[in-house]
């Protein structure tokens, strides 16, 4: 029983530690079997995080670790994530667009990073020495960005939401219509003609206030989110003045594209 009970907090201290972890991960981590990390996670879910008044000793000693360098999209670990194999993205398209993006930042940019994990990508693909100011709502860019000395880091808080890793208030939606980006890098649940879609209600003020307050829209979105549809729409799909997907995307999309003269950038 001590057993199980140091390894659901060292998980439980991944989990918010380490959001781009997946169910793999931390099976391999701590030699379980997936079912045995999908019964902890379910029961932090269900009982709340564990208390942790002592460092945990061994192989359950959870020390900090930095995410993964292959930028696994995997289904994230997240508290109140749905694990669905049936969602779980093509990591190598979500790296592409994350490296591509990159690639459209100048020196002192302004920009906003929206919460996903081809944010997640894109934000591992930055240079080193460039000098930005990110606005951000969330807390893995939070995670990844907080030790660079070259990145100036402006938090719009509030109401902390496990599910997506985002905070959200109305001083959050204040503080982001008084600030102004040159570029927001947006990520979607689902891309459809009526437009952009989320999973969460709650997304829908932050995202489209973002979005207002950018000069630039570009959209981060792989080609498995088109026809998609989720139940919160928080922008036409006309508003966005780029989308960066993958090769994967089909001809009729392309093509519907092109007649309403929104730039595609394919990798």
């Amino acid at each position: 029983m001590l057993k199980k009970k140091m390894r659901i907090q060292a998980i439980a201290q991944d989990m918010v530690q380490n959001p781009t972890y997946t169910i793999r991960n931390l099976a391999d981590k701590y030699h379980v079997s997936e079912m045995t990390v999908r019964r902890d996670i379910r029961y932090i879910e269900e009982n709340g995080f564990p208390e942790q008044s002592v460092p945990l000793p061994g192989q359950y000693a959870a020390a900090p670790v930095s995410p993964p360098q292959n930028c696994s999209v995997e289904t994230p670990v997240k508290s109140g994530y749905e694990f669905s194999a049936a969602n779980a993205l093509n990591s190598d398209s979500k790296r592409r667009i994350g490296a591509y993006a990159a690639t459209l930042l100048k020196p002192n940019d302004v920009i906003i990073l929206d919460t996903g994990t081809t944010i997640n990508c894109m934000m591992q693909a930055l240079p080193e020495d460039i000098p930005l100011t990110v606005i951000c709502y969330n807390f893995n860019v939070m995670q990844v960005l907080y030790n660079r000395q070259n990145i100036q880091i402006i938090l719009a808080g509030g109401y902390f939401h496990r599910s997506s890793l985002s905070f959200e208030s109305t001083e959050n939606t204040e503080l982001l219509k008084r600030l102004r980006a040159s570029k927001i890098f947006i990520s979607t649940s689902g891309v459809e003609k009526m437009g952009l879609t989320c999973s969460n209600q709650y997304e829908v003020t932050t995202k489209s206030t973002a979005l207002h307050s950018s000069r630039t829209k570009i959209l981060l979105a792989d080609s498995s989110k088109f026809g998609v549809v989720r139940s919160s729409l928080f922008a036409p799909l006309e508003e966005m003045d780029m989308i960066i997907s993958d090769t994967g995307l089909s001809s009729d999309w392309r093509q519907y594209l092109e007649e309403k003269n929104i730039p595609l950038e394919l990798v």
